[in-house]
């Protein structure tokens, strides 16, 4: 056994210290009905270590929602409901778990990585409530865990820098935060968020915050498979009236119930999507001072075409007013 600097677990000797390193960040909703997806993701692109958020676990269930062939390190919420973190490693990684400092608002799960040809990095998975604002006591807690630090989650914050048509407090605090701490925002080029109404534009909160890497992380990469928030914003489209309609038309009958059945359904949607417009405007209906505009209007035009030259400025001036 070894101890690894910062650990809060002694590291069995023999293992891997990469010379790069996979990250998925995930922002699950619910961390038990996406297991399946997940394990099928992190094969498909060879994921070493998964940051996950909004976990939904409770301490009570401690080996609950386990990935084969990595670790499990989660942090619950035990306070209020939903929220939590969590992170994936591969157990053949020289990786531990690391303990945390005090946050007021951020909820964060961390570990630390040897690498080979860099400094050790610390991976944080980050999670900050909407509700709740960013601090800079947090963000700056987070950044003294080592001198290598990966800040990678669901932060909540927009801003029109990481691609969001709108910026928010949060969003406009960690911009400023970035200048004066001197990290770097990397976000991916796409939104990650699409809200539930249909008011909302898409947004990009979930980025990362990296100090003192050296490593290639400028860009990032969405896995649209795997995307745990359903876009309630589009409506499931369904016609029963034509359901009637066999796939496979055979005989007379049948083309004539299904041409009954589509002209009955267009009918309906027509009917649904018409409105009654009326014709002409009836002008009984106007206001009365809106007639006696007309009448001095329509006075004024004849006034102006029997004497041109000696009455055109006054009328012209009604005109205009009318």
């Amino acid at each position: 056994m070894i101890n690894a600097p910062g650990c809060s677990i002694p590291l069995p000797a023999g293992r891997l210290k990469p010379k790069n390193v996979t990250l998925l960040s995930f922002n699950a909703r619910g961390l038990t009905n996406n297991m399946v997806k997940l394990d099928q993701c992190t094969k498909e692109y060879g994921i070493d270590i998964v940051l996950v958020q909004e976990t939904l676990l409770k301490p009570n269930r401690p080996k609950s929602c386990t990935l084969t062939g990595y670790v499990q390190l989660h942090t619950d919420r035990t306070d209020a409901p939903l929220g939590g973190t969590a992170i994936y490693y591969k157990r053949s990684l020289q990786c531990c778990p690391i303990d945390l400092p005090t946050l007021s608002n951020i909820e964060a799960t961390g570990c630390r990585l040897a690498m080979t040809g860099h400094r050790t990095l610390v991976i944080v998975s980050i999670y900050l409530s909407p509700s709740k604002k960013l601090l800079r006591s947090d963000i700056e807690a987070l950044l003294t865990l080592g001198d290598a630090v990966i800040l990678f989650g669901d932060f909540n914050c927009k801003h029109t820098d990481w691609g969001c048509t709108v910026s928010n407090p949060g969003g406009n605090k960690l911009a400023k935060l970035s200048r004066k701490l001197k990290f770097d925002i990397v976000a991916p080029l796409t939104p990650t968020h699409y809200s539930d109404d249909l008011v909302s534009r898409p947004s990009t909160i979930d980025i990362a915050i990296t100090k003192e890497i050296v490593l290639n992380v400028d860009c990032i990469e969405q896995i649209y498979r795997l995307v745990s928030q359903p876009s309630r914003s589009l409506k499931e489209v369904d016609t029963p009236a034509l359901n009637t309609i066999p796939d496979v038309i055979e005989t007379t009958d049948e083309i004539d119930s299904s041409i009954g059945a589509l002209t009955n359904h267009i009918r309906t949607v027509v009917k649904k999507c018409s409105r009654e417009v009326p014709a002409s405007v009836d002008c009984r209906k106007l206001p009365a001072d809106a007639f006696e505009l007309l009448r001095a209007k329509n006075a004024a035009l004849r006034l102006a075409y029997a004497y041109p030259l000696e009455r055109i400025g006054p009328e012209r001036g009604l005109s205009n007013v009318v």
